[in-house]
């Protein structure tokens, strides 16, 4: 498997050791003419502008529901960025390589660095900061970087000691109670009671690595390789597991309405259908690009973000 398509399964340096990671001398991104087809990571939206990330320190913006896109006016690094996180309307976090943290308190159009360099083989895959100030920033080999005042400053935290901590930690989600969790390697998912003070590692009834998940309507579900998924209906204390033999590893869970979700991944994969239901809808996409993110939009359509960057499709 190429390098590039790592990248577009967030997690494209986390093949290897983590000394033979390299990243680009850093600097601002650079405005690039077809930069909405480049490969775009995670996708969100601040208010009614969507947001996408991806290679480069590319960050693409679009007002009018994905039908047009152009660069942010400020971005502070060229590293490839992996992960979004809406705190608001107006307040946007993004990560990526080289420990990157990025914030944005104009849904996007400036960026600042608040942690990371460019040339640190440290990656991150997921970030969250919730309205009263925690923030969690995750990725490969355990490393994680947690925030107590609202993201203005970010320490190494360590979530599990000795060889649990060291598994990668591909997504950051939170139910619907307010358990913090998070989709990793092995079948596992973290999950902490206490806003991240304390985590434990449940194992779930899948032995694959879980790179996605997302609270649909009280019932939780995470993604992982070759179709499969698992559930949990008490909070994320016990899982079970499902699969769809024709789709690819799922690399984004979002919720749909009326207790619907949407599974994206590698090929062009979609799965949609009830968040309880054993078996999904299957479509694919015709040029079988590999799917990364995605945002419900009016009409029933959606917009996508994946290894051949963003467009609208309908639903």
């Amino acid at each position: 498997m190429n390098r590039r398509l790592w990248l577009a399964l967030a997690a494209a340096t986390l093949a290897g050791s983590r000394a033979s990671a390299a990243f680009a001398p850093d600097g601002a991104a650079r405005t690039m003419p077809l930069a909405a087809r480049s490969p775009m990571l995670d996708l969100t939206l601040a208010g009614q502008r969507l947001v996408a990330v991806g290679e480069r320190g590319h960050v693409l913006l679009s007002d009018d529901q994905g039908a047009h896109w152009r660069q942010a006016q400020a971005v502070p690094t060229r590293v490839t960025l992996t992960a979004l996180h809406a705190s608001s309307a107006t307040q946007l976090w993004a990560c990526g390589h080289g420990g990157t943290i990025l914030r944005s308190d104009d849904a996007g159009e400036h960026w600042q660095r608040v942690a990371g360099e460019a040339r640190s083989p440290d990656v991150l895959l997921s970030i969250r900061v919730d309205t009263g100030g925690r923030g969690l920033a995750v990725g490969g080999f355990g490393f994680a970087l947690a925030s107590r005042d609202a993201g203005a400053s970010w320490k190494p935290a360590t979530l599990l000691e000795g060889e649990e901590g060291e598994r990668h930690l591909n997504r950051v989600f939170v139910s619907a109670a307010g358990t913090w969790l998070i989709a990793a390697e092995s079948g596992h998912v973290l999950r902490s009671s206490d806003q991240g003070d304390t985590w434990s590692a449940v194992k779930t009834a899948y032995a694959g690595s879980l790179w996605s998940g997302a609270d649909i309507g009280g019932t939780l579900l995470a993604g992982g390789m070759r179709g499969h998924w698992v559930r949990s209906t008490d909070d994320g204390r016990s899982w079970t597991q499902h699969r769809a033999e024709q789709a690819g590893s799922i690399t984004a869970v979002v919720p749909l309405a009326a207790g619907r979700v949407l599974m994206v991944g590698v090929d062009g994969t979609q799965l949609q259908g009830a968040a309880g239901a054993d078996a999904m809808d299957f479509r694919r996409l015709d040029d079988r690009s590999t799917l990364t993110g995605a945002v419900p939009l009016p009409g029933g359509r959606l917009a996508l973000a994946g290894a051949a960057g963003v467009r609208v499709i309908p639903g």
